[in-house]
């Protein structure tokens, strides 16, 4: 049965913006580094932003929020920006955690809202609908645009929108897994998990469940001078196998052939699914940045994301 989300929850994507892309915050704790970045996607007609409680903890709590809320004022551009806010991580994954740690973003941010808030990580000791009661009342009282869950199993992902309906609740309105055209092999972070596999990708299709998938774009794999450093380098142990290499070969291949780079296809393969997808991307550089954008405008044909994934056949020449 489909659980396409409501009208309502449709509208809160920003994927009908100049930009079908959210930006990442999580790597900029300080502002000489975060402004560079965040004005080279806002002057590319970025608008939206992936924000989280405990991004740059390691360094100082709160200092990306703070970061991200400090270029917004000083560019006058806050009641512009379609925000992601993130909460309630491991250990403090529950719903009694979710209102204090978003009060505290918004103070950091300096904000009043966001368009989508989604829990960090799941608890599966907490009954699915203990927290859509909690959410779904944050969306009626205006304090969230929408809500939804990061780094949650499918299975939960569908008690959550079965206790919604049941209960007459706002339903879930989409999901930040990773995913991506080379495969998480290992979850990168403790509790991380990816939406790339046939029982997710089918259910994001039936549903019309917007997914808002980090490391989008493999983690900076597609940027390896040689494919073959994905086995022996720093991103070996998360994203090192066979497979994995050879679609590395195939993306710089058709990433020649379009003009484009390779990092780029590979954000054009994310955005080319046959389901509603809104990528997380995670530059570091003013140049990353509108590589990345330029590549946003990109749409694969289903033989060429066929061929990038499985190598089937020659290399589609449209």
């Amino acid at each position: 049965m489909s659980t396409a989300p409501s009208a309502a929850a449709a509208a809160s994507r920003p994927a009908d913006g100049p930009v079908p892309v959210l930006l990442g915050t999580s790597a900029f704790g300080q502002s000489e580094r975060a402004f560079p970045v965040y004005d080279a996607y806002w002057e590319g007609g970025g608008r939206a932003f992936d924000t989280a409680w405990l991004y740059g903890h390691a360094y100082g709590p709160g200092c990306c929020e703070r970061a991200f809320g400090a270029w917004a004022k000083s560019r006058g551009v806050e009641k512009d920006l379609w925000v992601l806010a993130k909460g309630a991580h491991t250990p403090e994954c529950l719903p009694d955690r979710i209102m204090p740690q978003l009060t505290e973003s918004f103070e950091r941010m300096g904000r009043e809202d966001a368009a989508l808030y989604m829990l960090h990580r799941d608890n599966a000791a907490v009954p699915a609908g203990e927290f859509v009661t909690v959410l779904a009342d944050l969306v009626e009282r205006g304090v969230i645009g929408a809500y939804g869950m990061s780094n949650w199993p499918l299975v939960r992902v569908r008690e959550a929108v079965s206790y919604a309906r049941t209960h007459g609740l706002v339903p879930p309105a989409g999901v930040s897994n990773q995913f991506s055209l080379i495969d998480m092999v290992r979850p990168i972070y403790p509790g991380t998990v990816s939406a790339n596999d046939p029982g997710w990708r089918a259910w994001l299709a039936d549903s019309g469940m917007c997914l808002y998938p980090w490391a989008s774009q493999g983690r900076g794999a597609h940027a390896l001078a040689d494919p073959d450093e994905l086995r022996t380098g720093p991103l070996a142990k998360c994203w090192y196998s066979r497979p994995n290499t050879e679609r590395l070969r195939r993306a710089a291949l058709l990433a020649e052939h379009k003009g484009i780079s390779s990092t780029g296809i590979a954000l054009a393969w994310t955005l080319s699914q046959p389901f509603p997808v809104v990528p997380l991307i995670g530059p570091r550089q003013p140049e990353e940045v509108r590589d990345s954008l330029a590549a946003a405008t990109y749409r694969l044909t289903r033989a060429e994301r066929d061929w990038l994934e499985n190598g089937t056949g020659a290399m589609p020449q449209g």
